[in-house]
């Protein structure tokens, strides 16, 4: 099947125009970040677990308000909830880690850092409570 003279340029520019289009489209580039600073709570996904059988109770999607928050210093690890300080812990970071002890040696309040980027931080923890037979594993969504 052969074209005619009348329709080969325009498929030949269509060729063109599409491959500079795909070859002019770029991936977003992320670059790494440091921990330190302000993190906004974007969205919290938790999952009530049955500590007994490991059976999902609940799960819930819930968007963060301006109040919710984290402050990093270099070596102070703060959570604010509607603005007010929900805890505060000395912290180390190594690895994927974000380590924390509270005052009660026995509750680790560590959290595993799944994805940091300048713009994007998630957590992913369980809370150290165990009540009414659940445990709650949350991933939190956070953003500078």
């Amino acid at each position: 099947m052969a074209l005619s003279p009348s329709l080969i340029r325009p498929a030949t520019c269509a060729v063109f125009l599409s491959m500079s289009t795909l070859m002019g489209c770029k991936k977003e580039k992320t670059e790494p970040a440091t921990l330190p600073g302000r993190w906004q709570l974007v969205l919290e996904h938790s999952i009530n677990t049955d500590a007994s059988t490991g059976q999902t109770i609940t799960e819930r999607h819930q968007p963060g308000t301006t109040g919710d928050y984290l402050e990093i210093s270099a070596s102070t690890f703060q959570e604010y909830r509607g603005n007010q300080l929900y805890f505060t812990a000395p912290y180390t970071y190594a690895g994927s880690t974000i380590s924390m002890q509270s005052l009660n040696p026995r509750t680790d309040l560590s959290r595993e850092v799944r994805e940091l980027t300048s713009q994007k931080l998630v957590l992913h923890y369980k809370l150290p409570a165990i009540v009414n037979n659940q445990q709650v594993t949350i991933d939190a969504t956070y953003s500078r």
